[in-house]
């Protein structure tokens, strides 16, 4: 495998990995990932002292137990994270989320 790793040093924290396969990877008679698979995963301080994944981006090729095969594409940017009160009831959460559902998305947000 062959990459990148990124730190904050300050708060001793991942911000980043990022990396492509080079060679198969084999787990015995389990499986194997094909070479030339990629994944890239950021995360960031979203509130103080609360980190979450902001990006994921994976794709990967193999088999498992000789006749599955592995195919994983996943994508996944979040964002606009906000506090929400600590009274929030799950009632007012779940209206909270059907209306944010009801808002059409905004193209290049």
């Amino acid at each position: 495998m062959e990459g990148q790793l990124i730190l904050d040093e300050k708060q001793k924290r991942l911000i980043e990995i990022n990396g492509h396969l080079k060679n198969a990877v084999h787990f015995g008679i389990l499986g194997h990932l094909d070479p030339g698979g990629t994944f890239d995963v950021r995360q960031e301080e979203v509130s103080p002292n609360h980190w979450e994944i902001t990006f994921l981006k994976i794709n990967m090729k193999g088999r498992a137990l000789f006749f599955k095969t592995i195919n994983v594409q996943q994508n996944e940017i979040r964002s606009h994270f906000r506090p929400l009160p600590e009274t929030l009831t799950l009632v007012q959460a779940r209206d909270l989320l059907q209306k944010q559902d009801a808002v059409p998305a905004t193209p290049g947000h």
